[in-house]
């Protein structure tokens, strides 16, 4: 029956070298030759069978995608690039070659797409759901990293694209909006930038919290996808608060002083700390509700 050393040789399989991949997987580390004038980003995220996915409906290639593409997701809200990816997996007992493969090219055609390498990782077996998790390292590539820390009272927020009903199946098929990040941060008047993985509310929540603001938002500016209509349809909770609390949307909320196009324009950081929506009915105060795990 194959084993770990039989996944691993295929895995050594898919790698090659390249100027930035010195030495790809094989060995007890990779070796990376770095660009003295980029700055390195490093982040890590993990995504987990009953959570994140399901592995009784999604196929691995497609778990594989999602767990590579949360973490690019984390470089376009820096507006950096990816540059290597390391990935562990803990599979359940039993679990087949062929799975695990399968697996390893979803990850694989997520960074292909941004030039992302693969480099290393970790697998292991265990009598439990399976865990993916990615480590990504990005290259700020003549561009300064974008935090959550600079929004500023006046400051508009943005987002770039439409929201709410995810877990309709966007949640595993989503573009890394790297580029347009990359794009907009190049005008050099972004002062706060995150991805909307955890719901707006909540993702407008870590900006105000980082940056000392709080915000205004105006609800008939707020972009609603058509899966939250969808999903209104089936469990009658309103497509604003799917679009204000659903996550795992993937597009970028950010803060400018100034026009965008390209993007749209949802309301404006003011001062203080709290978070309010503008309605027909007058203000509402809009609390956090999006994702967050219960330790």
């Amino acid at each position: 029956m194959p084993g770990e050393f039989d996944f691993i040789k295929w895995i050594r399989s898919q790698q090659s070298k390249s100027p930035l991949v010195q030495l790809p997987a094989g060995d007890d580390l990779a070796v990376l030759k770095w660009d003295a004038s980029d700055l390195l980003l490093v982040g890590v995220d993990q995504v987990l069978d009953g959570t994140h996915f399901d592995s009784a409906i999604h196929s691995p290639c497609a778990i594989g995608r999602k767990a590579m593409n949360r973490n690019l997701s984390d470089c376009a809200a820096m507006a950096c690039l990816p540059a290597a990816a390391l990935a562990t997996s803990a599979l359940p007992k039993g679990t087949s070659l062929d799975y695990a493969k399968e697996l390893y090219l979803g990850m694989k055609e997520a960074a292909d797409l941004f030039d992302c390498a693969l480099v290393g990782g970790d697998t292991a077996s265990w009598p439990h759901p399976l865990t993916l998790t990615v480590t990504i390292l990005g290259r700020s590539a003549g561009i300064q990293p974008i935090t959550r820390s600079g929004a500023k009272p006046g400051d508009f927020i943005y987002v770039t694209g439409p929201l709410g009903g995810s877990i309709l199946g966007r949640h595993m098929n989503f573009e890394p909006r790297i580029q347009l990040a990359r794009s907009i941060a190049k005008t050099g008047d972004i002062h706060a930038m995150i991805d909307i993985s955890d719901g707006l509310s909540r993702d407008l929540r870590h900006i105000c919290d980082e940056s000392g603001v709080g915000a205004l938002l105006y609800s008939e500016e707020i972009p609603i996808h058509r899966d939250a209509f969808e999903l209104f349809r089936r469990d009658h909770i309103s497509p604003l608060e799917h679009a204000l609390h659903d996550g795992e949307d993937h597009e970028l909320l950010f803060a400018s002083p100034s026009g965008l196009s390209g993007t749209k324009v949802i309301g404006r950081f003011v001062a203080g700390d709290s978070i309010q929506m503008l309605t027909k009915e007058g203000l509402v105060p809009v609390d956090p509700k999006g994702w967050e795990h219960q330790l």
